[in-house]
């Protein structure tokens, strides 16, 4: 575990999944297998490259009832996103 600061404030973060080099939809799919292992409440690091991550995420967390905390890329390109396993 790890504590972040977002915008929304402070979290802690229970997993990271690094799907770095990954195309589309693996990045969601690592996420899926990872999520099905957490407690409702428990938040997913995502790192990614692919930028189908900015279409694919919103809509995987819409479906699922997962709650996307926060999604940024940074200077290098990396996406990195927080997602808090819903009910």
């Amino acid at each position: 575990m790890k504590e972040i600061e977002t915008e929304g404030g402070r979290i802690i973060v229970d997993e990271t999944v690094d799907a770095v080099g990954l195309f589309c939809p693996m990045p969601v799919v690592k996420l899926k297998l990872e999520m099905e292992k957490l407690e409702p409440g428990n938040i997913v690091e995502l790192l990614a490259d692919d930028a189908g991550v900015l279409e694919d995420l919103p809509a995987w967390c819409r479906e699922t009832g997962n709650i996307l905390l926060s999604l940024k890329k940074n200077e290098e390109g990396v996406f990195t996103a927080y997602v808090k396993k819903g009910q």
